[in-house]
């Protein structure tokens, strides 16, 4: 069985257009006889969940955002990721307007394994 081994320059090339790879990740791979797999390891900023108070209007939650993101941009983030729900359509559009861009191609779940 082989070890898993950090990914040549040529398949870390072969999975940007559909990883969102950014400065700090690695990319590891797997050699078998079925094939390579790749996967990517990602430190990142993270705002999630985010919890509007319930009364909240799309005023408040844009003003809470913009002071989050004044503050990670202060600190020296450059970006951050978060998650939708997937049926918020409003939101959706609301978060693409103000330039967020959507890196998961689908909804997905999100799941979180404790080690």
């Amino acid at each position: 069985m082989n070890r898993v081994r950090l990914a040549t320059t040529e398949e870390v090339d072969s999975i940007k257009d559909k990883s969102d790879l950014d400065t700090g990740d690695v990319v590891f791979a797997l050699d078998t006889q079925k094939g390579t797999g790749l996967a990517v390891r990602r430190l990142c900023t993270e705002i999630d969940p985010l919890i509007a108070a319930p009364d909240w209007d799309l005023k408040l939650r844009a003003m809470f955002i913009r002071d989050l993101e004044t503050s990670l941009w202060s600190n020296g983030g450059t970006h951050y990721y978060f998650n939708i729900d997937a049926d918020d359509k409003e939101w959706k559009h609301n978060v693409e307007t103000w330039g967020a861009s959507q890196v998961s191609p689908k909804p997905m779940l999100r799941f979180k394994k404790v080690l």
